[in-house]
């Protein structure tokens, strides 16, 4: 006993299936929604770390740009453009060919360890740990504390 399905019943089957996976969609469109936002967060607190621990060029026009990621009080304590410039060129200098490392801690907050490999062991110079928030601006970066390496 075979059974036929006239266009009729296809074209209601169909819809039967959209409409019972339309929160599937949904879902899912919401979902890359959020990661989409969170790359693009992350990527600008790597590009704002990239240069504040000298890991890229230090230019005067990249420090104007990365400097509106800061909070106010930051950006005092730091000297504003001028100070992440000079922050920028200090690491360069003394610290060249090492690689970065970051973990997440929490929510707004990032350690990042610039580690350095010599003789078949592994060195950290330097700790920043970033605290940052998100907000109807932006990113913004609240604080930076710094510890020495072993």
């Amino acid at each position: 006993m075979r059974l036929k399905y006239s266009k009729e019943d296809y074209i209601i089957a169909f819809f039967i299936l959209l409409g019972l996976l339309y929160p599937l969609f949904t879902a899912l469109l919401i979902f890359l929604e959020d990661v989409k936002e969170k790359r693009e967060e992350l990527e600008q607190i790597r590009a704002f770390y990239g240069f504040l621990l000298g890991l890229e060029d230090c230019r005067k026009e990249r420090a104007e740009e990365l400097a509106l990621l800061m909070s106010e009080e930051l950006s005092k304590d730091m000297g504003g453009a001028e100070g992440l410039l000079k922050t920028c060129q200090s690491y360069r200098k003394a610290y060249a060919g090492v690689r970065a490392e970051e973990r997440f801690i929490k929510e707004g907050e990032l350690k990042v360890e610039l580690l350095r490999k010599e003789k078949g062991m592994t060195n950290r110079l330097v700790s920043l740990h970033i605290r940052y928030s998100k907000g109807e601006e932006g990113i913004r970066v609240k604080s930076l504390e710094y510890e020495k390496g072993s």
